[in-house]
């Protein structure tokens, strides 16, 4: 369920990408993403955001390679620049609901539960129907004030 919640949220940030030189970097580095080859995929994403610097599904997708990385090595430079990409994203596209779950998602990983619940509001305001709407319920409660 979850691969394929991923690869869903994947073509739509690729889909989401404008300039014919950026989509094709997009999809080359979603080709070697799912191959799990990161550095490759970074590439491209690198490549795409010089084609297109506003694709703020580029920088979603880098910051998701950046995400890979860090779990297969756990250092925490990958961290980083994986937080730092999803930033950038969410700053060129206030909607882009998928970049605001996944840097929630750091903040909640990182124990900055308060940050994370105000993100995941603002994505299921975007994005009601999520489909791990259950969950990110469970975790903005976890991020907001106890009474």
């Amino acid at each position: 369920m979850f691969r394929f919640i991923l690869t869903t949220m994947l073509l739509a940030a690729i889909l989401g990408c404008g300039g014919d030189h950026a989509d094709k970097y997009m999809q080359e580095g979603f080709v070697y993403f799912q191959q799990q080859k990161y550095d490759e995929a970074i590439v491209s994403y690198e490549k795409a955001i010089k084609a297109e610097p506003r694709a703020a599904a580029a920088y979603n997708m880098i910051g998701m390679a950046y995400r890979f990385k860090f779990n297969q090595l756990g250092a925490p430079e990958f961290r980083q620049k994986e937080m730092a990409a999803f930033q950038k994203a969410v700053s060129i596209d206030p909607k882009n609901w998928v970049a605001m779950i996944n840097l929630a998602t750091d903040y909640y990983a990182d124990g900055q539960k308060g940050k994370a619940a105000a993100l995941f509001k603002k994505a299921l305001e975007l994005k009601p129907d999520h489909p791990e709407k259950a969950e990110i319920l469970k975790m903005i409660a976890a991020g907001e004030p106890k009474p």
